[in-house]
């Protein structure tokens, strides 16, 4: 357009509204592609603001499993996370991590960070592989570990859980805050320990008699809750008991245990949660190579099928994460299995690894940003307020110059 002869200049896009543009965008690949383009775009795009209020609306790609021995199985092509996997596997590892009289075994992945335990349950530490950190927790006071009655004559697991959870509303809503849970299920009781990363200190929450979550409920050995699953703010649990329908519930937002049927078809199977949408859990349950997905209802309690899908034999189910759906398929001509996802929204099934044992121990999903400018420390160092700190006073020694 030009006026008089002249070509009028365009004017610039302010940066508020560039960052505006770059939080529409659908994927964190079509991010860094548009931050590519030039320097005011990278500016905008590596603002740690920005990479905040970015991470929010876009949950990271999941990138592989983690077994109990610390290997990591990536996504491999054409898995549609293959690309960010290769990248996280050149950088992320645990060989930072310090001694300690056995491995370091991974217990639970979530947000990034990695939970293991030493050689006691009660060693534990929280790390992120990609960054290079870990903070060492310390072990639950005496007096709180004392507090926890009649436990099961059984080694640490299964009557005792260790898991990660999201910070809790009354926390600092930053990418470096987490929390840890120490779950007891014994006899009369049920006990459990929240650690803050916030606070660095551990606190119980009040024990409940397993009669007043689930009337007649008496736990053995052989009907513990194992099966631990998560949706929208909740940890859901399964015992191996047939004749038992009811699943524990742990919210936590409010730090509360009850409990709440599962669907009818889960009452001989195995069932994964996932996110149905609209804060509403979904499950799904693999019986004779067919797949069934039902959805909560509002009134908390019932369930509605929604979809059904034929698998096949040889299917088995792994876990889930909020937006998919892990299994894993044993080859029949020679030793291994392959593992696949399901996209909960799309209902696509996308071959994500292999591994040559019929199914390593212990998998945990890994999800995170790979090396980018996406990608930020979930664990605080003391790093970032240092750096934050001497930012301010070179800024008013500046400006009283």
């Amino acid at each position: 357009m030009s006026e008089g002869g002249k070509e009028m200049a365009s004017l610039p896009v302010p940066d508020e509204l560039v960052a505006e543009i770059f939080l529409r965008l659908p994927t964190p690949a079509d991010l860094v592609r548009a931050a590519t383009s030039c320097v005011s775009f990278r500016r905008v795009a590596a603002h740690r603001s920005f990479v905040r209020r970015f991470r929010k609306l876009h949950a990271p790609p999941l990138l592989g499993l983690l077994d109990g021995g610390q290997t990591f199985h990536p996504a491999v092509p054409p898995h549609t996370s293959a690309a960010a996997a290769s990248a996280a596997a050149l950088v992320a590892d645990f060989s930072f991590l310090p001694d300690t009289a056995h491995a370091w075994a991974v217990q639970d992945s979530r947000d990034g960070r990695i939970l293991l335990h030493g050689a006691e349950i009660t060693e534990m530490l929280v790390c992120d592989p990609l960054h290079r950190r870990y903070l060492l927790l310390p072990p639950i006071p005496d007096d709180l570990a004392a507090s926890v009655e009649d436990p099961f004559p059984l080694p640490p697991q299964p009557w005792r859980q260790i898991f990660l959870a999201n910070p809790g509303d009354d926390e600092p809503a930053d990418e470096t805050s987490f929390r840890v849970i120490s779950m007891a299920q014994c006899k009369t009781k049920l006990f459990a320990f929240v650690f803050s990363s916030s606070s660095g200190q551990w606190r119980a929450l009040p024990s409940q008699r397993w009669n007043d979550l689930i009337a007649g409920w008496l736990p053995s050995t052989d009907t513990l809750f194992r099966f631990r699953e998560y949706s929208y703010g909740c940890f859901y649990w399964r015992t191996d008991c047939d004749a038992e329908k009811n699943m524990l519930v742990l919210d936590t937002r409010r730090m509360e245990f009850s409990s709440t049927e599962s669907p009818p078809e889960a009452k001989y199977s195995y069932g994964c949660m996932v996110e149905a949408g609209e804060n509403r859990p979904g499950m799904f349950v693999l019986t004779d190579g067919v797949l069934s997905y039902s959805i909560g209802q509002n009134d908390g309690r019932s369930w509605q099928k929604e979809k059904t899908i034929s698998l096949g034999s040889r299917h088995y189910l792994i876990g889930s994460t909020e937006r998919y759906l892990l299994l894993y398929k044993l080859r029949s001509s020679w030793p291994g299995s392959d593992f696949y996802t399901l996209d909960v929204k799309t209902f696509q099934l996308e071959k994500m690894c292999s591994a040559s044992a019929f199914r390593p121990p212990k998998l945990c999903t890994y999800s995170n940003f790979p090396p980018s400018l996406l990608s930020l420390p979930t664990i605080s160092s003391g790093v970032e307020k240092e750096a934050e700190e001497m930012l301010v006073k070179g800024c008013a020694a500046s400006s009283s110059g």
